[in-house]
């Protein structure tokens, strides 16, 4: 069975977890359109990918603890999916 997952995860400048806890899943990464700067995702190789106010990226069967995101403090990532079980 799949379960709806809709999250709101507040930046901050330092990277932060997505889900505290493991769970694989099929889901849309968007940026806030308000927010004011670019927030940044921390890919598995380390490098740090730009995501511009507005944008938003489609992931298949991925954990959502091991995507991290920082960005300005008080703007804001939306994920909107379900779990891929």
């Amino acid at each position: 069975m799949r379960n709806l997952i809709t999250l709101k995860v507040d930046l901050d400048s330092g990277y932060v977890p997505m889900f505290a806890t493991p769970v694989v899943a099929i889901f849309t990464l968007m940026a806030a359109h308000t927010n004011t700067q670019d927030a940044i995702l921390e890919g598995t190789d380390g490098k740090e990918i730009p995501v511009a106010p507005g944008t938003q990226y489609y992931f298949e069967r991925v954990d959502l603890s091991k995507v991290k995101v920082k960005g300005k403090a008080g703007e804001s990532m939306f994920v909107v999916g379900h779990s891929a079980d």
